[in-house]
């Protein structure tokens, strides 16, 4: 085997391993599915369309600074709140799908910059949660608003849509 058929396989291996790679981090992140059924369909005599057979809701499209913020708010949720919570399930707090739907993003707010005060102000939904958890209460954060609401814009996109397109 000459030198160029030796490099030339090794660049095509390289290759092979790297997509390999991308494929793992995208299955990990949630974002690698499986392929959709898809219908050929003759347009006009013009040519073929592909269309999709199933009927899946339309994927969420975001917007290049929702991109931003999505994955600002992956970060954070995976750095600061992974540890004690899940999307739809029990951890050491609460699952957090449908967090808005419960509790204002005001609220929420002030709840993960300090929930010792919330619960000390007799809120009534923050003096549940802590009764509710075996009066284990949640550690106050030192994150601002804007990132504890690229947070809550994580969480939303998690919880509402398995898959989210890009543009």
């Amino acid at each position: 085997m000459s030198q160029a058929s030796i490099r030339g396989a090794l660049t095509v291996g390289m290759g092979v391993v790297a997509c390999a790679i991308g494929a793992v981090c995208l299955s990990a992140g949630g974002l690698l599915h499986e392929p959709e059924e898809i219908e050929m369909v003759e347009v006009g005599g013009c040519g073929v369309v592909s269309t999709p057979v199933s009927q899946e809701a339309e994927l969420p499209v975001l917007a290049p600074e929702e991109i931003a913020r999505f994955a600002a708010g992956d970060a954070l949720f995976k750095g600061n709140c992974a540890q004690c919570h899940a999307m739809n399930d029990v951890v050491v707090g609460p699952a957090l799908a449908g967090i808005t739907k419960r509790q204002s993003e005001k609220w929420i707010v002030k709840w993960v910059q300090n929930s010792s005060k919330v619960i000390a102000s007799g809120d009534v939904y923050g003096v549940k949660l802590y009764e509710q958890y075996g009066k284990q209460q949640m550690p106050s954060f030192r994150l601002s608003e804007q990132q504890i609401k690229n947070i809550v814009a994580y969480i939303e996109v998690q919880q509402g849509a398995s898959r989210v397109a890009y543009n």
